[in-house]
């Protein structure tokens, strides 16, 4: 298949540069009556039309705008997208007034989330994950994280690891592999650490050693790990040359955000809960601070996290999904951006930087995708909009028309189009 195109007749292309990567102010670069060329897969040339035309072979695929805005492909730099299953009984219950952690007390959450996944075959997660792999292309996500977890044993978190693995093959969605600590077993509730030391001499090495992940995380929460256990966890993780980062501070002060500035996280995530010294702290250490708004709609119990005041004192802010099953069932980034809008205060060049260069800083992949230019790979996004304002304010509809990754249109007038 060929790695070349060249996309023509756009209306506006907006893009972050990293040449603007440590401004606060997070300046969008607007380009009028655009054209990107893609040769081998990484961008070529960049800028207005007719420029762009002079360097553009005569035998390079064409793809016609019609008019329409690009973006770089959405990063989602915080999903659990491979599980078995769905738990939207518990949804309706939290609804009525249990509570999650009562509901997990009962077996629920991310137990009956492992459960289900230890009676499924590898082949059964691929199936079952796929369909959201292209409603997150139809929301304009081309990078998504992918976490495991819900193994919880090491030879359910292998299985989940390997079906990952086999999806990064047969999806167009370029999935980035994490290996999430979520916690300690129902079964070995009374054997924590000698759990933790399984962790750290087992499942941590053979993760590095056959490459399963390239991140590590660990949910540093009352009723799944404390910041002593996390600790040891994301310390050996760190010395295998695995990067890190935390579930942190999502239901109360619990000491994960001061964490992953101590041990310079790629990203602290959720963070509901913060102080001015631990954002101080966060943003000091450039550590991406990734909000999950969806997930705080979907639980209906929790703050929103003090977005203003980390931007403000200069931290890096990624929007993410968390799609999951039990907490936070969508897909969509830009509903996400919605969310942060109204809720966090977030504009719409903070928004565009959140979902794309910022959240690429989140997984360390932002000198190769996150925005649009020379070199970078060819991963963008047409949408049926009139201007980057447009996208947040009108939620809840199918605006994304095209997709391509790395020179691939993936989706073709809001169409699944890869594997024809």
């Amino acid at each position: 298949m060929s790695q070349d195109l060249f996309i023509k007749n756009i209306r506006r292309l907006y893009t972050p540069l990293t040449a603007d990567a440590e401004d606060p102010a997070r300046p969008v670069h607007e380009v009028a009556n655009a054209a990107v060329l893609i040769l081998n897969g990484r961008i070529a040339e960049i800028g207005v039309e007719r420029d762009v035309c002079r360097n553009a072979p005569n035998d390079v695929p064409v793809l016609d705008a019609e008019q329409r805005v690009a973006l770089p492909g959405f990063v989602d730099c915080h999903a659990h997208p491979v599980f078995v299953g769905e738990r939207s009984h518990e949804f309706h219950r939290r609804n009525a007034g249990t509570t999650y952690q009562q509901i997990a007390a009962e077996g629920g959450g991310i137990t009956a989330s492992a459960q289900a996944l230890a009676e499924a075959s590898t082949e059964e997660m691929v199936r079952q994950s796929l369909p959201r792999l292209d409603r997150c292309l139809l929301c304009g996500t081309t990078t998504l994280e992918a976490k495991s977890g819900y193994g919880l044993v090491w030879e359910q978190e292998r299985k989940q690891l390997e079906a990952i693995g086999r999806l990064r093959q047969c999806h167009p969605i370029d999935l980035v592999p994490t290996f999430l600590v979520h916690s300690v077993p129902a079964s070995r509730e009374n054997e924590r650490e000698a759990f933790i030391e399984e962790v750290c001499g087992r499942m941590l090495p053979a993760v590095a050693e056959k490459h399963l992940a390239e991140a590590v995380d660990v949910f540093c929460e009352d009723g799944a790990f404390a910041v002593e256990e996390s600790r040891k966890i994301l310390m050996c993780a760190q010395e295998l040359g695995l990067e890190i980062k935390l579930h942190a501070n999502q239901f109360g002060h619990t000491g994960g955000a001061r964490l992953a500035a101590e041990l310079h996280a790629m990203s602290a995530d959720h963070l509901e809960h913060l102080s001015d010294e631990e954002i101080a702290a966060l943003a000091d250490t450039k550590v991406v601070c990734v909000l999950l708004p969806a997930c705080i709609v979907f639980l209906g119990n929790l703050p929103y996290p003090r977005a203003r005041k980390l931007i403000e004192q200069g931290a890096r802010v990624a929007v993410a999904t968390d799609m999951n099953p039990g907490s936070s069932m969508t897909e969509s980034l830009p509903l996400c951006q919605t969310i942060a809008a109204v809720h966090c205060r977030m504009n719409p060049a903070e928004l565009l930087w959140a979902v794309t260069y910022d959240a690429a800083r989140a997984l360390r992949h932002h000198h190769r995708i996150g925005s649009l230019e020379m070199g970078k790979e060819g991963n963008i996004t047409l949408w049926d909009i009139p201007h980057l304002e447009y996208l947040s304010y009108h939620f809840g509809a199918p605006l994304l028309t095209h997709a391509v990754v790395r020179a691939q249109v993936v989706v073709s007038q809001g169409r699944i189009g890869y594997g024809n």
